[in-house]
């Protein structure tokens, strides 16, 4: 099964933003359930997020806490709708690796290309 390289498309958020076009949007839905979606900025991270408990207390539980030493700050949620990360421009193996692993361990979905509709903007 070929995965999402979410490091290169974050790669490419951060290049339009480097010449200038700081409001590029890259947007993920999954194929089957378009309720799941998550999009990608040069400095920002939305994910959707089905919970109702704040999504840092939810994240450590998850054995995903390790967004703070890795430059990411939650900026703003709505349970049950969405969270916003703020996140560092330099770290985007991190972030990679964050999002993999919020796909999985939060979602219960996979990073295969068949699972998303990429949408760029």
């Amino acid at each position: 099964m070929e995965q999402i390289n979410i490091r290169e498309y974050l790669q490419k958020v951060m290049d339009f933003a480097i010449y200038g076009n700081t409001k590029c949007i890259i947007t993920f839905e999954h194929a089957t359930a378009p309720q799941y979606w998550l999009q990608l900025t040069w400095d920002m991270l939305n994910v959707y997020y089905p919970f109702t408990n704040d999504p840092v207390i939810q994240l450590k539980q998850w054995d995903l806490d390790t967004f703070e030493k890795d430059g990411m700050s939650l900026v703003d949620w709505k349970a049950s709708e969405y969270c916003t990360w703020e996140h560092d421009p330099e770290n985007l193996d991190a972030l990679a690796d964050f999002i993999k692993q919020y796909l999985k361990k939060a979602l219960g979905k996979d990073d295969s290309v068949t699972s998303w509709k990429i949408i760029e903007a």
